[in-house]
């Protein structure tokens, strides 16, 4: 049986999205992060001519970023989010409350100081079941977005309260950009809780080398014969 990891908001089935007349819209919901693939990498070709075999394979068949980027969940933006970088700052509007800015105190000493952070209003709680947490990230290897929210992991087995998100804005100054609603700001990945340890040892030599043998001249040897599938629905 899978594990379940729920999204609860008050009255998201019936909660417009915007709070002027017109035709009601529920919010976007969060889901799975494979239901989601930007549309630059449906689009990109999965092979160029070259490489040791006639062809490279593109990032399009990389197994681990794909798997990196498919899976877990993503938390939408649930209203268009219109946004300029001024001299100053950012500069902000939304029909709905879900930006507020981050006060700097809070990065002093950091690596981030100085830089522009403003914080996106998650509506959602998460809840996962006993023994589990999230680890909240920003959305892997969508370099298209450029708002990246600061990582945590969080207990949402117990801890049943909205979790926001501050969020380092890389937009360049001078220029504006309008997140639209159901952008993803955040990809939720559960995580169990259990004591792990490290050690160290020299490398295996026979075993890696045999490894090289099976893969020399191969193209996408890694997905047919170690890659295995992983499961959010």
């Amino acid at each position: 049986m899978a594990n379940l990891i729920e999204f609860h908001c008050p009255g998201f089935e019936q909660a417009p999205v915007r709070p002027v007349p017109g035709p009601e819209q529920t919010l976007p919901r969060p889901g799975p992060a494979a239901q989601q693939v930007p549309a630059w990498l449906k689009q990109m070709p999965a092979d160029i001519p070259g490489g040791p075999g006639g062809k490279w394979l593109t990032i399009k068949k990389c197994p681990p970023l794909l798997d990196a980027m498919t899976g877990g969940y993503l938390i939408p933006l649930v209203a268009d989010v219109w946004f300029s970088m001024k001299p100053d700052g950012v500069e902000f509007r939304c029909e709905l409350d879900i930006i507020q800015t981050h006060p700097q105190q809070q990065v002093q000493g950091s690596p981030i100081e100085g830089t522009t952070i403003v914080k996106f209003v998650n509506p959602w709680i998460v809840k996962t079941p006993p023994g589990y947490s999230c680890l909240f990230t920003a959305p892997l290897n969508r370099f298209e977005i450029p708002f990246h929210i600061l990582s945590g992991i969080v207990e949402t087995d117990t801890y049943y309260r909205e979790v926001n998100f501050p969020t380092i804005c890389m937009m360049r100054p001078g220029t504006t950009l309008t997140l639209k609603r159901g952008t993803p700001i955040a990809q939720v990945f559960p995580i169990k809780r259990e004591p792990w340890t490290c050690n160290w040892a020299g490398t295996d030599m026979d075993r890696r080398q045999a490894l090289e043998k099976e893969f020399k001249g191969s193209v996408g040897y890694y997905k047919e014969h170690y890659w295995e599938r992983k499961e959010f629905d």
